[in-house]
C-alpha cells in the first residue's frame, strides 16, 4: 500500500552568507537584495539611502533625476551635494523648484550629463544602464567628446570602457538598454569607487589657414601623490582615494573562514563580505577535481592549504596537498556547501565547507526601540553526527515565519552563532523507493517520490 508523506527537505543553502557587522545599514528588505555588499558600502556613504518607512526597494527603477544626485554625491559628498541649488531652470521641464534641479544643474554643467534635442531632461524617466555608465564614466575623469560617447554609435564606445574597468563586476546579466534598478545602480557606482581615475594632457587648437586641428595627447591614470592608498596599493588614485579617503578596503576572513573584503569607514566597520569563490561544489568532490577545476599546473603542497568547517579547522577534514589525479582525499558531502579560494600570488589554497542544518520556529519577536526583530530557532537533531546547537538560540531577521516552521539555517562555530535562516522546502506525493544501504552516510540515503529522487544531505 502507497504512503503518502510530507517531507521536509534540508536542501543546501545557496544564499550569500554574508557576515554583517553592525556598522552595516539594516533595511527592512535586506532579503530582496543582491548585491549587498554594493549597497551596504555605498548607503553608509550616504550615495544612495533608503526610505523613510526603512525599505530599499532594491527592484525599483532608477530615475534619471536620481541618478544626477547618485553622481553629485560621489563627487561633492552627501553633505554639500544637498546645498546645491540651481538659479535659473537648466531645462525647460527642470524648473527651479524641482526636488533634483541642483544636482541636475551641476551634472550638466560639469558635462556629465544632457538632455533631450527638445530641450528637456525628463527628470522621472528612466535611465537605461549605458547611460548611467556614461555618466560614471564622466564622473572618473573620461571626456565624452574624446572618447567618443556622442553621436549615433555612443553606447559602443561606453560599454566598451565600462566593461574594461569592471564597472558591470558583480552582474554577469548585464544588458545596457534595459533600465537601471537602484540595486543595480548602487552596484555599479560601488565598483566605481574602485576604479582609477583617469586625465588628459592639455588640449591645444592649432589653425593654419581655414583648416583647425585639435591635438590631445593619450589619457593616462591619475597617479595618487597623496599615498592614501586605501582601496588598492598599486600607486594610482582610485575614485574613493580622492573622494572618500575615510573609507578603507582591507583582506580578511568571515566567520566560515572565507577570504573576505571588509569595508571600514573612519573607524566604523561596515561589514564583512566573502570574495568570489574559485570552485564551487554542493556534493562530495575529490582533490583531484579540485586541482582541475582550478586549472593548475603543479601541485599545491599540504602546508599551503587551509581547510575550515563551519568556520573552524576540523579533524575529519584535514588538509591534503592538491595534486593532479587524487582521487583518494574528498572533501564536503551532499548538501555541503564547499568553496575553494585559490590565490596565485601566494600559491595558496583556501577550503571552506558550510553545513546546513534543520530547526524549527519556536517563535518570531517583532522589533522594539531596543532589539531588532528576530526569530528564535529550535534545532532538530540529525540520524548521524549533531546539530551545532544543543538549545534554542536567537537569529536577527525581519523575515516572516510561521510558528513551528521547518527551516535551513547555518552557523558559524568561529564566532558562536547563527548566520542565516531560511525557509525549507516542502515536498509532497508518493513515495516510491526508498533507499538506506548498510554504509548509513548521508550520500547512501535517498528518497523517490513523484518520480524524482532525493538524496539526503550531510544533517
Amino acid at each position: 500500500m502507497k504512503k503518502f508523506l510530507s517531507l521536509v527537505l534540508a536542501l543546501v543553502m545557496t544564499m550569500s552568507l554574508v557576515t554583517v557587522s553592525a556598522g552595516a545599514k539594516d533595511f527592512t528588505d535586506d532579503s530582496e537584495i543582491t548585491y549587498k555588499e554594493a549597497v551596504d558600502v555605498i548607503s553608509a556613504l550616504g550615495v544612495v539611502d533608503g526610505y523613510s518607512d526603512g525599505d530599499f526597494r532594491p527592484d525599483d527603477v532608477l530615475t534619471r533625476g536620481a541618478a544626477a544626485k547618485i553622481i553629485c554625491n560621489l563627487i561633492l559628498g552627501p553633505t554639500t551635494a544637498s546645498a546645491l541649488s540651481a538659479g535659473t531652470a537648466p531645462f525647460k521641464d527642470v524648473p527651479v523648484t524641482n526636488t533634483f534641479a541642483g544636482y541636475i544643474t551641476y551634472c550638466s554643467q560639469q558635462g556629465i550629463i544632457s538632455g533631450y534635442a527638445d530641450g528637456t531632461f525628463r527628470p522621472t524617466g528612466t535611465l537605461s544602464g549605458n547611460a548611467f555608465m556614461k555618466m560614471l564614466l564622466g564622473a572618473l575623469g573620461y571626456d565624452s567628446s574624446i572618447e567618443g560617447y556622442t553621436g549615433p554609435n555612443w553606447t559602443v564606445s561606453v560599454i566598451k570602457q565600462a566593461v574594461g574597468i569592471g564597472l558591470d563586476d558583480g552582474n554577469d546579466e548585464f544588458v545596457g538598454s534595459k533600465a537601471v534598478t537602484r540595486q543595480e545602480a548602487a552596484l555599479y557606482a560601488f565598483n566605481m569607487l574602485q576604479a582609477t581615475m583617469v586625465e588628459y594632457d592639455q588640449q591645444n587648437t592649432i589653425v593654419v589657414g581655414d583648416i583647425t586641428i585639435n591635438t590631445t595627447s593619450s589619457r593616462k591614470d591619475v597617479v595618487n601623490n597623496d599615498k592614501n592608498e586605501s582601496i588598492s596599493e598599486d600607486n594610482k588614485m582610485q575614485f574613493a582615494e580622492r573622494y572618500f579617503d575615510d573609507l578603507k578596503l582591507s583582506d580578511g576572513d568571515d566567520a566560515f573562514g572565507r577570504p573576505s573584503n571588509v569595508w571600514t569607514l573612519k573607524s566604523d566597520e561596515i561589514g564583512t563580505y566573502a570574495k568570489d569563490a574559485d570552485a564551487t561544489y554542493t556534493t562530495k568532490v575529490e582533490v583531484g577535481d579540485i586541482y582541475k577545476d582550478l586549472g593548475l599546473g603543479s601541485k599545491i603542497e599540504k602546508k599551503d592549504v587551509k581547510v575550515y568547517v563551519d568556520g573552524v579547522a576540523d579533524a575529519s577534514q584535514a588538509p591534503v596537498a592538491i595534486t593532479k589525479g587524487d582521487d583518494t582525499n574528498k572533501y564536503g558531502a551532499n548538501g555541503v556547501l564547499t568553496e575553494v579560494f585559490y590565490d596565485d600570488d601566494a600559491d595558496t589554497v583556501t577550503i571552506t565547507e558550510v553545513n546546513t542544518y534543520v530547526g524549527t520556529i519556536a517563535k518570531t519577536v517583532k522589533a522594539t526601540d531596543k532589539k531588532d526583530a528576530y526569530v528564535v530557532v529550535t534545532p532538530e537533531q540529525p540520524i548521524s553526527g549533531k546539530a551545532p546547537i544543543s538549545s534554542n538560540e536567537e537569529f536577527e531577521t525581519d523575515d516572516k515565519f510561521e510558528d513551528d516552521a521547518y527551516v535551513l539555517y547555518t552557523f558559524s562555530k568561529d564566532a558562536k552563532e547563527i548566520k542565516s535562516v531560511e525557509a525549507a522546502k516542502e515536498v509532497t506525493g508518493t513515495v516510491t523507493r526508498a533507499e538506506n544501504d548498510k554504509e548509513n552516510t548521508a550520500d547512501s540515503k535517498a528518497l523517490t517520490i513523484d518520480g524524482t529522487r532525493y538524496k539526503d544531505s550531510k544533517y
